[in-house]
């Protein structure tokens, strides 16, 4: 039997904290990553709720922050690399060290995808993926070599691709970071995500009593609400804004 899943409830200004994955919550999935579109209407309406909720709004992504923030996100608190750094509504920027094995990973990843057509690498700060969208008679042999330079990291699955990354952290210890610390602190959090990396986030705000939102088709997930793709999110958010009555 399919799962039902309601659409969520509106945000409570006085009461939510709100959290949003970026890539197929906020925007579409692209074909490649720095092919993303994120339109002004959406940066403008994203600051506009974080007025209305009193900052208490942050992007919670598997991106680095400087490529966040290269795509208009720089005056938002944010946690990037799958919680392995994060800045606060102070501004203040921290980030773990780079484990020297990613090195290793990022050598043989370059080679791997330049040896394949449609293979797509992506270099982090803390991270490296590889990308098969283009290319999914190449999805077994990604995986394949991500997991012979996982020692030491940790191996994490996402829509299409597979990327080794800093061990330790996930969506779901960066926002019980940003919880802990103003303006989110005892707030009710709100998480929005569509990836299987999301899950940890929706388990993290379902302890904390808040609730996740599931954004694309039903599937099993910790995610109490689901929205059905970036669309149906951007709609979601601009409703907050209107004029009440």
């Amino acid at each position: 039997m399919t799962r039902t899943m309601p659409e969520p409830p509106p945000l409570d200004p006085s009461r939510d904290a709100l959290f949003l994955d970026f890539d197929g919550t906020l925007v579409p999935l692209a074909e490649r990553p720095e092919a993303v579109h994120v339109p002004d209407t959406l940066i403008e309406r994203l600051h506009r709720l974080a007025d209305r909720l009193d900052g208490r709004l942050a992007i919670v992504s598997g991106r680095y922050i400087a490529d966040l923030d290269g795509f208009g996100l720089g005056a938002l608190p944010v946690a990037g690399s799958h919680g392995g750094e994060w800045r606060l509504a102070d501004g203040e920027h921290c980030a773990l060290p780079r484990p020297k094995s990613l090195d290793a990973a990022r050598e043989a990843f370059v080679a791997f995808s330049a040896a394949r057509e449609g293979v797509i690498f992506e270099d982090k700060p803390l991270g490296a993926a590889l990308h098969f969208r283009l290319a999914p008679q190449h999805a077994d042999a990604s995986i394949a070599l991500a997991r012979e330079h996982a020692a030491g990291l940790h191996l994490q699955p996402g829509h299409e691709m597979i990327e080794v990354r800093v061990p330790g952290v996930h969506k779901g210890t960066a926002i019980a970071r940003l919880m802990d610390v103003p303006p989110f602190a005892g707030h009710r959090p709100v998480f929005l995500g569509d990836d299987v990396t999301d899950e940890d986030g929706f388990a993290a705000v379902t302890s904390l009593e808040g609730h996740g939102v599931l954004i694309g088709p039903v599937r099993e997930s910790r995610a109490a609400y689901r929205l059905s793709d970036p669309a149906a999110v951007k709609a979601w958010l601009a409703a907050m804004l209107e004029p009440a009555g």
